[in-house]
C-alpha cells in the first residue's frame, strides 16, 4: 500500500482512502480513521453505517466474520472482537467467551450455572453464556473492581 503525504496551510484536513477491493486491512484502517467517538463502522445492504457503541448488544464472530447485534438488526463489521473489546472497554464491553463480546450495560438479567458459567440475559431477550474463563472477571466487573 502506498502513503502519500501531503501538508496544507489552510483549509480543512482531509484523508482519502482508495482502494480496488474492501480488504481487513482497508476495514481495519476505516475503523483506525474514524475514531473511538465515532463508533463501529459497520456493513448493512452494502452501506456503510456508524453504530454507536451504547446501541450494541454484543457482537459475535462467526465464519471468520464479525456481527454486531443492535436492538432491531443484525450488522457486519471489519472490527476483531479484540479490537472491539479493547477500544471500547469503557463502553462497557466485555469478552465473554472465545467468539463473543458482549455490552454489560445491556444485561438485564444473571444466572449462575453449573461448571462456574453464568447465563446472562441480553436487552434484546437473547441469552449469552460467559464461560468460566471470564466469568471470575464479570463477577469483579460487577462489583466495582478492576477485570
Amino acid at each position: 500500500m502506498k502513503i502519500r503525504l501531503e501538508q496544507i496551510l489552510e483549509g480543512e484536513e482531509e484523508v482519502i482512502l482508495r482502494y480496488r477491493e474492501r480488504t481487513k486491512e482497508v476495514e481495519d484502517l476505516i475503523q483506525y480513521l474514524s475514531g473511538r467517538d465515532q463508533g463501529l463502522i459497520c456493513r448493512k445492504d452494502g452501506m456503510d453505517v456508524v453504530v454507536k457503541p451504547d446501541a450494541v448488544i454484543y457482537l459475535e464472530s462467526v465464519d471468520g466474520g464479525t456481527f454486531v447485534y443492535t436492538e432491531k438488526e443484525v450488522l457486519t463489521t471489519g472490527l476483531s472482537l479484540a479490537v472491539a473489546e479493547e477500544r471500547f472497554a469503557r463502553d462497557g464491553f466485555f469478552r465473554c467467551s472465545k467468539s463473543m463480546v458482549i455490552n454489560v450495560c445491556h444485561v438485564d438479567r444473571l444466572k449462575s450455572e453449573s461448571g462456574n458459567r453464568i447465563d446472562a440475559q441480553m436487552g434484546n431477550g437473547e441469552h449469552v453464556m460467559i464461560s468460566r474463563r471470564y466469568a471470575k472477571a464479570l463477577r469483579r466487573i460487577l462489583k466495582g473492581e478492576r477485570a
